[in-house]
């Protein structure tokens, strides 16, 4: 057997040529993409936008304005079988990465391959908050460098405990709720400091894709999803298997039509408004 050592040379001369030309290219996307970022310090008086109600006499809603229907609750006031919920599903290490988890990078990309399609990704909650409150949705490379050298800044600035406040405030889990109060009170008529595991698990499922799990619009499809999210608890132990059982034979039990905007008297608080 004859060795076509320039074949070998061509190879070696190859990989000495294409390595410091990715690298190059990497390290001048990261230089460019931080010398266009916002200053993370701008969350110190981050102000969400909310609702503004109107109140009669009686201390009675009679009004609500609104961009985006939002109540900011501190994370003491959330469940813990929600905050569980969440973090099984979306982020498993997320006290323990500081703001890039290649593990589960590298676990994401292994799914995705033996599904032969994209299945789930490998973003961290600070990296979805980076997305939420900085940058567009686009796909692309640049914006994923962005979202990553956000997450590592927001982690040095930020609790763990604050980010993860922000980002159950911030996120849309739809009809028209944003973060976790409005949309608790949206599909189960109830504040989320009151709602039980059923309820959390379902919240949790939407925050992927809101739209496609809504109990309102796909209520098999939103069981299938809490099914899931009952089964990453467990799998991380913070449910035991019968209580998963348990909570999957329960019904979605979700308020039809809640969440509507009140005007009462539409004449007296236009001229509130203006």
């Amino acid at each position: 057997m004859q060795i076509d050592y320039r074949k070998i040379i061509k190879v070696v001369l190859s990989f000495h040529v294409i390595v410091p030309i990715v690298i190059g290219t990497v390290i001048g996307s990261v230089i460019a993409a931080r010398g266009n970022l916002p200053s993370v310090d701008l969350l110190e008086n981050y102000k969400p936008s909310t609702i503004t109600r109107v109140y009669d006499v009686n201390n009675e809603v009679v009004a609500e304005f609104y961009h985006q229907r939002r109540t900011v609750v501190p994370l003491s006031s959330m469940p813990d079988h929600l905050i569980k919920a969440v973090l099984a599903v979306e982020d498993t290490d997320f006290y323990k990465h500081r703001g890039l988890d290649f593990s589960g990078i590298a676990r994401a990309m292994w799914r995705n391959i033996m599904a032969g399609r994209i299945k789930e990704g490998g973003s961290t909650i600070t990296q979805q908050l980076s997305k939420l409150l900085f940058l567009t949705p686009e796909r692309s490379f640049m914006r994923k460098l962005k979202e990553a050298i956000l997450a590592l800044r927001i982690e040095r600035r930020y609790t763990k405990d604050e980010i993860l406040a922000l980002y159950l405030n911030q996120v849309y889990l739809g009809g028209g709720a944003y973060g976790v109060e409005s949309a608790s009170r949206r599909y189960f008529g109830k504040g989320v400091s009151d709602i039980n595991l059923s309820e959390a698990s379902l919240l949790a499922g939407l925050l992927r894709a809101p739209s496609a799990y809504s109990p309102l619009k796909h209520p098999e499809r939103a069981k299938r999803r809490r099914s899931l999210v009952l089964r990453r608890m467990v799998v991380e132990k913070f449910i035991t298997r019968e209580k998963a059982q348990q909570v999957n034979s329960e019904l979605l039990n979700v308020v039809v039509g809640g969440g509507e905007r009140i005007n009462r008297a539409p004449y007296f608080v236009e001229y509130i408004r203006r």
